[in-house]
């Protein structure tokens, strides 16, 4: 194995290593994008909930 890393090597469409490699990274991808998405969702829905009161924040949070 080279001591650099050699993205056409790793990414080689002729290969079945190359292709399976493609296959992961795109999956990674899409579940990195999921989690992301979920975050800020959860996130921005929090910070909508900090200007009612606490009664009415645990209604809108658990309802």
């Amino acid at each position: 194995m080279s001591d650099r890393f050699n993205i056409n090597e790793v990414f080689n469409s002729q290969t079945m290593r190359g292709r399976a490699n493609v296959a992961k990274a795109t999956w990674a991808s899409l579940g990195l994008v999921y989690v992301l998405v979920k975050m800020h969702r959860r996130n921005s829905k929090r910070r909508e909930t900090k200007l009612y009161c606490k009664g009415c924040q645990q209604a809108m949070l658990h309802g």
